[in-house]
């Protein structure tokens, strides 16, 4: 029963932590739903912004352009779904759902990234998140 309670204490986030997230997926919703390209890409992990710029400029535009292929898109529906840590390595999965004027709705997996404990959040969609190709310290989740 100890061991559970250890368990249960060690995925969960304190106060501040839990603030700092909220605002930093906030941002990263609102960056999304108002087209704020530069936004979004800095609240993107590292490592993909920094793969996505190594294919050149029209991949990052085609990865990160929210104005062009994203417009009348918005995020939404986020739904808090399983907590995993590592250390100081602690990752969040969500379901969000990203809504289009067409109603081409879609939803997919959000994972939040800290490599600090909880001080810095960054943001990878499902794809980036299992794409080999984007070097992250710990994937802590599987597909």
């Amino acid at each position: 029963m100890l061991i559970l309670l250890l368990l249960l204490i060690s995925c969960t986030l304190t106060g501040e932590q839990e603030n700092r997230l909220s605002k930093q997926l906030s941002k990263y919703i609102k960056s999304y739903n108002t087209h704020n390209t530069l936004e979004y890409a800095g609240l993107t992990h590292p490592s993909a912004v920094k793969y996505y710029t190594a294919l050149g400029d029209s991949n990052f535009i085609n990865h990160f352009g929210l104005d062009i292929e994203n417009e009348g898109a918005e995020l939404d529906n986020l739904l808090y779904r399983e907590m995993k840590t590592d250390g100081n390595w602690m990752e969040r999965k969500y379901t969000i759902e990203r809504k289009t004027i067409e109603e081409n709705n879609r939803s997919y997996e959000l994972y939040a990234l800290s490599s600090d404990g909880g001080d810095n959040w960054f943001f990878l969609t499902e794809d980036d998140y299992f794409l080999d190709k984007i070097p992250l310290k710990k994937r802590l989740f599987s597909k």
